[in-house]
């Protein structure tokens, strides 16, 4: 029986993959609805709205001092900080972007496991601290159901 690690992980945004990721994770829940009628003695629940949330912490390096290209965490906060447009007007900024997260597991198979969905971010929150990596930990959240399900 095989148990899978961090070693086995990996994330690709936008159909590239994302270097020094230190973990993804992602959640789906569904809101139930009340189906209990007059006259029942015990609640009904019925499915209603599925969502998907996810984050993922990846770390700030630079293969070139001097250089972001290619730097996967800048590149990811950029999609939902954005600069003001218009100088002198502080409420204007361009709209967040759309991505496309594949996480994936490793598991020996050809196509792997992996879940892959559009989504949002919802937050991105920077660190950086004595005796640890600069890192970037994003939210998101899904839009829609999963483009590929292999799990």
């Amino acid at each position: 029986m095989a148990y899978f690690s961090g070693v086995n992980g990996s994330m690709r945004i936008n159909g590239t993959k994302a270097g020094r990721v230190s973990q993804w994770s992602i959640s789906s829940n569904i809101g139930m609805l009340e189906g209990t009628t007059l006259g029942d003695t015990d609640r009904i629940p019925v499915p209603g709205v599925r969502s998907m949330t996810g984050s993922c912490v990846l770390f700030y390096y630079q293969s070139t001092p001097g250089s972001n290209a290619g730097n996967d965490a800048s590149e990811l906060v950029r999609k939902l900080i954005k600069g003001r447009t218009t100088g002198s007007e502080p409420g204007k900024a361009a709209e967040t972007d759309k991505v496309t997260f594949d996480l994936q597991v490793d598991d020996g198979s050809a196509a792997g496991k992996h879940l892959k969905v559009d989504a949002y971010l919802t937050s991105a929150q920077m660190q950086m601290g004595v005796g640890e990596v600069f890192a970037a930990q994003v939210s998101f959240e899904v839009i829609g159901a999963p483009l590929e399900v292999a799990l």
